[in-house]
C-alpha cells in the first residue's frame, strides 16, 4: 500500500502504523520483522520545525531539562544541527557540515560520561557513531552539564556537534519521540521524500536504518498495537457450607462482589477488574 493507505489500515486493524522510541525499540521492530524487504513505519514529513535531542529516552530527562538552550548571540538561524563552541555557547549550521563531536555514553563502555571524538564527521554520521560505540549523541541537560562539557573540548579549541537538531518530522500516532535512525548515504530532506521506510535487509549497507521516500509508492508496512495492561488475581477458596451451590447466579454474584471488596480494601484491585465468567467454579475450588 502507499502511506496513507497502510495508515488507515494499521488505525482499522490495530492501533496505527509502528512508532519506535529509541534503540530499544527499533531493535525489538526489526527483530519483529521475519523477511527481509523495506517496510512503512509512522514518520511523515509536517508543516513546522521542532528542536530535538536526539537521545530520545524520556526516563534520561526531568522536568523542564529537554528545553535547556545556552545559545550564542544571533542564534538560532540557518541550520538544522547545532554545535557547542569553546567558550560554551550553541551555534547552529549545516548538518552536512563535518566536525568533532562527543558522545555520551551511558554503558559505561570507558570510565567517561563524556567521549570526545576527535574525527570530522557530518552530524548524523556521528549520530551514528555514538550510537555503535556508546549510548548516543550528548544531551546537555542544565548549565553545570554544559559547564563540563565545555571544559573538556577547550583544550582542544575547535567546536563540536552535540545532539540537539530540528526537523518537522512528525509521527502518525502523534507520538512526541525524537528518536531518528536515518541511514546517512540516503537520508534526502526533498519535499517529494516525505515519508519513512526501514530496512530488515540483514545483508545491506542500510540494515536497521530508515530511508524517506515518496509517500506514493506501494510498500509493505508494521503496524503495532497498544496492549491494555490488566491485572489478574488468583483466589483460592473454600467451601464450607457443603449445601451451597456455587453455580446459582446469586451465589457467583455475591462470591463476587465478597473478592472485589477484600482486593479493592487492599489497594491490589485494578480499575477494570473483571470477573465475569464463574461457571466453571465447583466445590473443589
Amino acid at each position: 500500500m502507499n502511506w496513507t493507505e497502510a495508515q488507515s489500515y494499521c488505525r482499522a486493524h490495530y492501533t496505527d502504523l509502528a512508532t519506535v522510541d529509541d534503540m530499544e525499540d527499533q531493535n525489538r521492530l526489526i527483530t519483529s520483522v521475519s523477511v527481509d524487504d523495506l517496510f512503512w513505519i509512522g514518520l511523515k514529513m509536517g508543516d513546522s520545525m521542532k528542536w530535538h535531542w536526539s537521545l530520545a529516552d524520556r526516563r534520561f530527562y526531568r522536568e523542564g531539562e529537554t528545553e535547556f538552550r545556552n545559545w550564542d548571540t544571533g542564534t538560532p538561524q540557518n541550520g538544522n544541527c547545532v554545535l557547542m563552541s569553546t567558550s560554551g555557547l550553541w551555534n547552529n549550521t549545516s548538518c552536512d557540515d563535518q566536525h568533532h563531536f562527543i558522545c555520551y555514553d551511558g554503558k559505561q563502555v570507558t570510565n567517561l560520561t563524556y567521549v570526545l571524538i576527535q574525527e570530522n564527521k557530518t552530524w548524523i554520521k556521528a549520530q551514528s557513531y555514538c550510537r555503535q560505540h556508546h549510548t548516543d549523541l550528548v544531551s546537555v541537560r542544565n548549565q553545570t552539564e554544559n559547564t563540563e562539557i565545555e571544559k573538556k573540548i577547550t583544550l582542544r579549541g575547535l567546536p563540536v556537534w552535540i545532539g540537539l537538531f530540528q526537523d518537522s518530522w512528525r509521527w502518525s500516532d502523534q507520538s512526541d519521540s525524537s528518536f531518528r535512525n536515518w541511514w546517512p548515504g540516503w537520508f534526502i530532506p526533498d519535499q517529494k521524500f516525505s515519508c519513512t521506510r526501514v530496512s530488515s535487509r540483514r545483508a545491506s549497507s542500510f540494515y536497521t536504518k530508515w530511508i524517506n521516500t515518496p509517500c506514493e509508492n506501494y510498500e509493505p508496512f508494521i503496524c503495532y498495537e497498544a496492549l491494555q495492561l490488566r491485572q489478574v488475581v488468583r483466589v483460592k477458596m473454600t467451601q464450607r457450607d457443603q449445601h451451597l451451590n456455587l453455580r446459582e447466579p446469586a451465589v457467583q454474584d455475591a462470591i463476587v462482589q465478597e473478592v472485589s471488596f477484600t482486593l479493592f480494601m487492599k489497594n491490589q484491585l485494578s480499575n477494570d477488574l473483571n470477573c465475569t465468567d464463574l461457571s466453571g467454579l465447583g466445590p473443589s475450588l
